[in-house]
């Protein structure tokens, strides 16, 4: 799976205490941190530096995690899930793309896909929360990401 991420919005990953879940980036990882404790998370850097492997070792709420590349910094939430988890994942810097294609159309919304990005469009006269970024008419996402609508996973 490819995560084109855009720059400063926070990716929403899914993990699996029974799978080991990896992040593999185009550049070398410089660093990486996470606000929970050693307890919480397994994380090793392999591949050339390149590559992020991570599992929870319990159950619970995690913190977020920051990883630093010597090109970019990718800003992660981690969450637990039983079904669904991510396992691996190739990360790409994603740019708003114009030349789209529809994905998903409801009453209330529509996703449009492109090249390295997605267009979310709100089809109704209220805001809504996507991806902890409020949406009045229209916005920009990651592709490949989970997309979250009002605390539901809708998409990826």
């Amino acid at each position: 799976m490819t995560f084109y991420i855009l720059m400063n919005q926070i990716t929403t990953i899914f993990l699996s205490l029974n799978l080991l879940t990896t992040l593999s980036f185009d550049s070398e990882i410089v660093s990486y941190l996470y606000g929970g404790s050693k307890q919480e998370m397994f994380f090793q850097v392999t591949n050339n530096n390149r590559t992020l492997a991570v599992k929870p070792l319990m159950e619970g709420g995690f913190s977020n995690l920051l990883v630093i590349t010597k090109e970019h910094k990718y800003y992660f939430e981690l969450k637990l899930t039983e079904n669904n988890s991510h396992q691996f994942i190739e990360v790409k810097d994603g740019i708003a793309s114009h030349a789209l294609t529809k994905k998903i159309r409801t009453k209330d919304y529509e996703i449009l896909e492109g090249q390295a990005s997605i267009l979310f469009i709100n089809n109704t006269n209220k805001e809504m929360v996507v991806n902890n970024i409020t949406v009045k008419q229209r916005e920009y996402f990651s592709k490949g990401v989970p997309i979250i609508l009002d605390g539901k996973r809708i998409l990826n």
